[in-house]
């Protein structure tokens, strides 16, 4: 074999190591990735929760500001005990299912909207498929504790019917919880509709400030949040960097365990952050 062709055939087979390197990494990655998602943003959902635990003990009966303490929510068939915010942006997702804005508080007349996700944050509405007919949701808040009963099975509607989180009876006190279906995407909604305890008399309405957000959770899809955009160029630049001085710095001689335990140390948690970032760009329902 001539020079020109072993010389050759050596950058192709650097060029192919390369290359599957590259693709082993990009793979570790997305399921990195993959596992923050189910795992990772259930951290900063359990923090928030925590904290909105312990408002809840010292809570005064006031209107809830967006993003703030609205109550707990409790379904027993299906294990769940979670603390309600007002809004339902992805923000404030983040930390817990969310009143629907022009939804009235627990208890009250008209129809309290909430929705959760079910695969990520926690995943609070999880379960929601598995909530029967009769099953028993208490809703509990500052203003006492409310017993509402399932009506019928859970329902799927088209993502863009935004009307079930609209009061269509402003005399009758009811509850409808949202989430997305099937899990993993945001083509359809599921739906349970529940009617509070005929031995509790609800009072008037005072409704989560104007209905103007009925549609944040359908509408922000990919990218929606520019201001992530920023961070994310910036860590993922960062990674880089990380990964190259750490792979040049072991060919030059140094001992590769120390190196890469060294890299891992600074790589691990700038990559928790990118991800963070990276989630501000996923669309709200994912």
């Amino acid at each position: 074999m001539s020079k020109v062709a072993h010389t050759a055939q050596g950058r192709i087979s650097r060029f192919f190591d390369i290359l599957g390197r590259s693709m082993i990494a990009a793979g570790l990655l997305l399921l990195s990735f993959v596992a923050y998602q189910l795992w990772g943003t259930g951290l900063s959902e359990g923090r928030a929760q925590n904290t909105l635990a312990a408002q809840f003990v010292t809570q005064q009966p006031t209107k809830p500001k967006f993003g703030g303490l609205v109550g707990r929510i409790s379904i027993p068939s299906i294990g769940l005990s979670k603390f309600v915010v007002a809004g339902v942006r992805l923000s404030d997702l983040k930390k817990g299912p969310g009143l629907f804005a022009g939804s009235p508080l627990p208890g009250q007349l008209g129809n309290v909207a909430i929705a959760g996700h079910r695969t990520t944050y926690g995943a609070p509405f999880s379960r929601i498929d598995e909530i029967h007919d009769g099953d028993v949701i208490s809703l509990e808040s500052d203003n006492g504790k409310f017993t509402y009963i399932v009506k019928g099975e859970p329902r799927i509607i088209a993502a863009t019917d935004t009307a079930v989180a609209r009061t269509t009876d402003p005399t009758t006190a009811t509850l409808t919880l949202v989430s997305c279906h099937p899990k993993w995407t945001a083509s359809q909604r599921i739906i349970v509709v529940a009617t509070l305890d005929s031995s509790i008399a609800p009072t008037q309405a005072t409704p989560l400030a104007s209905p103007t957000s009925l549609q944040e959770p359908i509408r922000d899809g990919w990218f929606h949040d520019s201001a992530a955009w920023p961070l994310v160029l910036l860590l993922g630049i960062v990674l880089i960097a990380i990964a190259v001085i750490a792979i040049i710095s072991s060919r030059r001689g140094l001992n590769k365990i120390f190196v890469y335990a060294l890299a891992t140390v600074f790589f691990v948690p700038i990559l928790f952050f990118f991800f963070t970032g990276l989630s501000r760009l996923l669309p709200t329902n994912i």
